[in-house]
C-alpha cells in the first residue's frame, strides 16, 4: 500500500537510504586512516590512557639535602618575620598615645609652604637629678619637604611664652595664658603645649613625641648600651657626667648620670639639657634599627617593650614615623642638620606677683629665626650653633673695637696675627657683670660652656668698665686669647692682681660668643691646659683639632 499524502515519511518522489533500517537513520561506517598520520596506540578499544610520560632522573642525595635546607631556611625566615611583624603590631597599639595635634590651629603661619614639610615635638620629661619645669627638655624637629636637611631648635623650659586657648587633660577648655613654656605641659598636657608651640612658631606640629628620660637608660641596657660621639664639649660642660670629645660607649647607668644636670644655674636656659636629650635620643633609636639588634629577637623584643612603656606619641604617629625622625636626627650628613637655640634676651626674669625666675625671649630674633625655618627649612647664620668650631674671626673684622685703656691689647687683631695655641676645654674663666642688664653674666657663661669653656666665677663686676676686655694674669696669656677670641669685641687687659686667672668682664660693646678653632695644638712646654682637662674628666689627649663625628 502506497503512503499516504501528508504522513510522516511519505515524501513523494524520494527513495529511502540504503541501510536505513526501520527508521531510516544510516550509521556512518568509521573513517578510513589518512595517509601520512599513524593514529596512536590504544590499549583497547575507546582506552583514554595518555602515554606514560618521561621519567625524571633521581636526585642525588646532596641534591636532597639542599632542597631540605632552602626549604627549612625558608619557613624559618618566615616564622622570624612573621613575628617581627607581630611584635611591631603589638608594640605599636602598645604605646601610649594622646590627642595632642591642632594641624588647623589658627596660630600657624603661611601653611601651604608647610605642606610637604615635617615638623616634630620632641618633648624630654623626667629629666634625672631636676624637678618641675627644669625637668623638661624640649626640641623641635623640622625636616625638609625632601628629606635633604633638617633643623634642631631647643626651647626653654623657663622661658615665657603665650599658650592659646586649649583643652587640658582632664577634657576642660584651658584659658589663654602666659606662663613658662613647660608648665603648658605640666599643668595643661600634650595638646596645650603643641599649641604654645606653634603660637611661638607658626609652625604646624605634625607629630608629637613624648619620652620618659627616667625610662631611657633601660632602653639602653636593653640593647647593650650606646655608642655616642661628641665633636666637642658644649652639651656636656653642664652635665653630671662630662663626657670628652670623640667616642664613648655608655651604660644605662652612665646614661643617667650624662642625662643630670651639674651644678645648679650652669644651664639656665636648658640648651645644653635639651642637646644631650637629642644626643641620647638618636644614639638610641640608631642602635636600635642595626642590623645586630634586628635578629636579634630577644634584645629587640626587650627594647620595644620597653620603649613602649616610656613613649607616649599622638594618635597618627606610627613607629615608622619614629624611624624617620631618627633618620633625620643621625642619618643625615653634618652639615645638612642645623641646631640652634632660642635667642635669649635675658635670663633670671622674675615677674610681679611671682618667686619663681625665666626666661625673656628675644621676640625679633625668635620671629626672624622661624621665618627661615618655615621659608627654607635652614637657620640665619648668626643663630645656628655648628657641630664642629668654626672661624674665630668676628661677623665685621673691619669694624672698629670701642676704644681701650692705653696698653690694652685689641682681641680681634691678636688672634688673628697669630693662632690660638689652647682649646676652649682646658680653660677656665670667670664671667662678670659690668654693665646694667640682670643675668647677662649667666647667660653669658651659659654660652661660653656650649663652646666648651669651663665657667668659674659669675657675679657682677665692682668696678666699672666702659668696653668688654679680658683680664688676666701674666701665666695665662694663652688661654686669654682664646676666651677673647670667643667674644669679638672684647680686648685683653694683662693683670698682675689676680694670679693665674682669666676674666671676662661684660661691659658695652658686648656682642655675643662665636666659636672658636684652635688651629695647632699646644707647645710641649705648656701643658696646663692637658693637665686641666684630664682634671675636668674631659680628654687627656684634647688637641686642637676638632673631632670628627661623620
Amino acid at each position: 500500500m502506497p503512503p499516504l499524502p501528508g504522513l510522516p515519511g511519505a515524501r513523494a518522489g524520494v527513495p529511502p537510504l540504503p541501510g536505513g533500517g526501520p527508521t531510516g537513520v544510516q550509521r556512518s561506517a568509521p573513517v578510513p586512516p589518512i595517509p601520512g598520520l599513524t593514529a596512536p596506540a590504544m590499549s583497547g578499544a575507546g582506552s583514554t590512557r595518555r602515554p606514560e610520560a618521561r621519567r625524571r632522573p633521581e636526585r642525588s642525595p646532596g641534591r636532597r639535602r639542599l632542597v631540605r635546607i632552602a626549604l627549612a631556611l625558608a619557613a624559618l625566615v618566615g616564622i622570624v618575620v612573621t613575628y617581627h611583624a607581630g611584635l611591631y603590631v603589638h608594640v605599636d597599639r602598645g604605646i601610649s598615645r594622646v590627642a595632642a595635634l591642632a594641624p588647623d590651629g589658627p596660630e600657624v603661619l603661611v601653611p601651604q609652604l608647610q605642606e610637604r614639610s615635617t615638623t616634630y615635638l620632641v618633648v624630654g620629661t623626667g629629666l634625672p637629678g631636676a624637678e618641675g619645669p627644669a625637668s623638661v627638655t624640649t626640641l623641635l624637629v623640622h625636616v625638609a619637604a625632601d628629606g635633604s636637611r633638617a633643623v634642631v631648635l631647643s626651647v626653654p623650659p623657663t622661658a615665657l611664652v603665650d599658650t592659646p586657648g586649649c583643652r587640658g587633660d582632664d577634657g576642660s577648655v584651658r584659658d589663654p595664658v602666659t606662663e613658662a613654656f613647660a608648665v603648658s605641659l605640666l599643668t595643661g598636657g600634650p595638646a596645650c603645649t603643641v599649641r604654645a608651640v606653634q603660637q611661638l612658631s607658626g609652625l604646624r606640629v605634625d607629630h608629637y613625641l613624648a619620652v620618659d628620660l627616667g625610662r631611657l637608660p633601660a632602653m639602653v641596657d636593653a640593647i647593650g648600651g650606646v655608642s655616642v660621639c661628641l665633636p666637642g664639649t658644649g652639651p656636656t660642660a653642664a652635665a653630671a657626667l662630662p663626657l670628652p670629645a670623640g667616642t664613648s660607649e655608655l651604660t644605662g647607668e652612665q646614661v643617667s648620670r650624662y642625662l643630670a644636670p651639674g651644678d645648679a644655674g650652669s644651664d639656665v636656659t636648658g640648651a645644653a639639657a635639651a642637646g644631650r636629650t637629642e644626643l641620647l635620643l638618636s644614639a638610641t633609636l640608631r642602635s636600635a634599627m642595626t642590623v645586630g639588634t634586628l635578629g636579634n629577637t630577644v634584645e629587640l623584643t626587650r627594647f620595644l617593650t620597653r620603649a613602649a612603656d616610656a613613649i607616649t606619641v599622638d594618635e597618627q604617629t606610627t613607629l615608622g614615623d619614629l624611624r624617620t625622625l631618627a633618620d633625620a636626627l643621625g642619618e643625615l650628613d653634618g652639615d645638612a642638620v642645623q641646631r640652634a637655640p632660642l635667642p635669649v634676651a635675658q635670663v633670671g626674669y622674675v615677674p610681679a606677683g611671682s618667686d619663681q625666675a625665666h626666661v625673656l625671649l628675644d621676640g625679633a630674633g625668635v620671629r626672624s629665626l622661624f621665618d627661615s625655618v618655615i621659608e627654607d627649612s635652614s637657620v640665619p647664620a648668626e643663630y645656628a650653633t655648628p657641630v664642629v668650631a668654626a672661624a674665630t674671626a668676628p661677623a665685621d673684622p673691619t669694624a672698629a673695637a670701642p676704644a681701650a685703656p692705653t696698653g690694652a691689647e685689641q682681641p680681634a687683631a691678636t688672634p688673628e696675627a697669630q693662632p690660638l695655641t689652647v682649646a676652649p676645654a682646658g680653660i677656665t674663666v670667670d664671667v662678670l657683670n659690668g654693665t646694667a642688664t640682670p643675668g647677662l653674666a649667666a647667660t653669658v657663661a651659659d654660652l661660653l660652656r656650649q663652646q666648651g669653656f669651663t665657667v668659674g666665677e659669675v657675679g657682677n663686676e665692682l668696678g666699672t668698665v666702659n668696653q668688654t676686655v679680658v683680664r688676666h694674669g701674666p701665666g695665662v696669656a694663652e688661654q686669654a686669647r682664646t676666651v677673647a677670641a670667643a667674644v669679638p669685641t672684647a680686648v685683653l687687659q694683662p693683670s698682675d692682681a689676680i694670679g693665674d686667672t682669666v676674666q671676662l668682664v661684660l661691659g658695652p660693646g658686648y656682642s655675643g660668643v662665636v666659636p672658636v678653632q684652635v688651629a695647632a695644638p699646644a707647645p710641649a712646654p705648656e701643658t696646663p691646659a692637658a693637665d686641666t682637662a684630664a682634671a675636668a674628666g674631659t680628654s687627656t689627649a684634647a688637641s686642637a683639632e676638632p673631632v670628627s663625628c661623620g
